[in-house]
């Protein structure tokens, strides 16, 4: 059975115009999600991200920084935000943080944590302009536009505003989160009291226009329908032909931990058919990430030859997907990141915020096509 229906697809029009590097319709988005092997579908993916990036699978040296996880919303399926008096919550301090930075190798700071008072708009612009100060080499990824809001709200200022205050005090790129799955449905059910699909895309749409680049990320396998996950994608696509400025896009995988919004992790064939759709779907963000600490170390891998090219990075210590009971490390190291890449069959590269690659001595005469 599994032959013939493979003998099918290879056969079928649909095939020929992804192959040809042609659009797909949300129908058939829907379609290939739903009915195609998984096998197939993943080739197409792997031949669209070769196309585009040849042989190499990127990953950075970077470190998350959260500052405190204190957060005035409690989202249902959040077990890294916590209220005062909880024995999970914490709050850094700027000169342990500046402190933890100091690593040769490290190239991007990815900053992003809680909504809470004693982390305001000015204290946390001033960790960035001290960041920039002395670490001048770092790429600053800093504030979801959940944070952007919210600075926004407390200070009666504009998106506009915020953003440029943003870029006034060192930061380059804004990270994806905050969008969980763009569906009133859902957010009205997970996480009601935090900002909505509309205001995601429309804080993205005016950092795009400011000419700040972000991130875009996706939250499956908690309740959303595949027709729910396919429309997320194709406003994603729909925003970037609109406002250009997505560089990469992540698909995380819900973690359950004691939620109790599901009881199984999000099987690994369905994490690999979410990454060979996002690389056929979102056919003008140039990278597609496969997020180990959500995907899991050994899907992660396999996600490259699923028309994933970015393996994300080293992270130092990782506090939300750790909280949410993840079960990955909290942090790898470049040695460990190089061997995994190889063994996907994939050239590994390391790049820099930007998404250039850093010449690997050795291997820079494999690289078929640069970024």
């Amino acid at each position: 059975m599994l032959s013939q229906s493979m003998h099918h697809v290879t056969n079928d029009p649909l095939r020929q115009r992804i192959a040809a590097g042609e659009r797909i319709t949300p129908e058939e988005a829907l379609f290939l999600l739903q009915e195609w092997p998984l096998l197939d579908l993943g080739t197409l993916a792997f031949d669209r991200k070769r196309a585009r990036h040849g042989d190499v699978a990127t990953f950075i040296v970077n470190k998350q920084i959260n500052p405190t996880n204190l957060c005035v919303h409690a989202c249902k399926f959040c077990e890294f935000a916590a209220k005062p008096g909880d024995a999970h919550a914490y709050s850094l301090e700027e000169d342990g943080i500046l402190a933890s930075l100091n690593d040769p190798d490290l190239a991007e700071v990815h900053i992003v944590g809680g909504l809470w008072k004693t982390w305001t708009m000015e204290r946390s612009l001033a960790l960035v302009s001290r960041i920039r100060r002395e670490y001048p080499h770092l790429w600053i990824k800093a504030f979801t536009a959940v944070e952007v809001d919210f600075f926004a709200r407390v200070t009666k200022n504009s998106w506009e505003d915020v953003l440029g205050a943003m870029r006034g005090a060192g930061v380059d790129a804004m990270p994806g989160g905050g969008a969980e799955m763009l569906s009133e449905r859902i957010h009205q059910e997970l996480y009601k009291d935090k900002m909505g699909p509309d205001k995601y895309l429309a804080v993205h749409e005016t950092a795009h226009r400011m000419g700040m680049q972000t991130n875009s990320t996706l939250l499956f396998g908690h309740i959303e329908t595949d027709e729910e996950l396919v429309s997320h994608l194709f406003q994603l696509r729909d925003l970037e032909d609109r406002a250009p400025g997505f560089e990469a896009f992540i698909p995380l995988a819900f973690q359950p931990g004691e939620t109790g919004i599901t009881t199984s992790l999000v099987s690994p064939m369905r994490c690999l058919k979410v990454i060979a759709l996002s690389r056929l779907v979102l056919d003008n963000i140039p990278h597609i990430k496969a997020y180990w600490p959500t995907l899991q170390l050994e899907t992660g891998v396999t996600a490259l030859s699923f028309g994933a090219d970015d393996l994300d990075g080293t992270l130092g210590v990782e506090r939300i997907m750790q909280l949410a009971g993840t079960g990955a490390p909290s942090g790898m190291g470049i040695q460990l990141m190089e061997r995994l890449i190889r063994d996907a069959g994939q050239v590994p590269m390391r790049r820099t915020g930007r998404f250039q690659r850093l010449a690997v001595e050795g291997i820079k005469e494999k690289v078929a096509v640069s970024c």
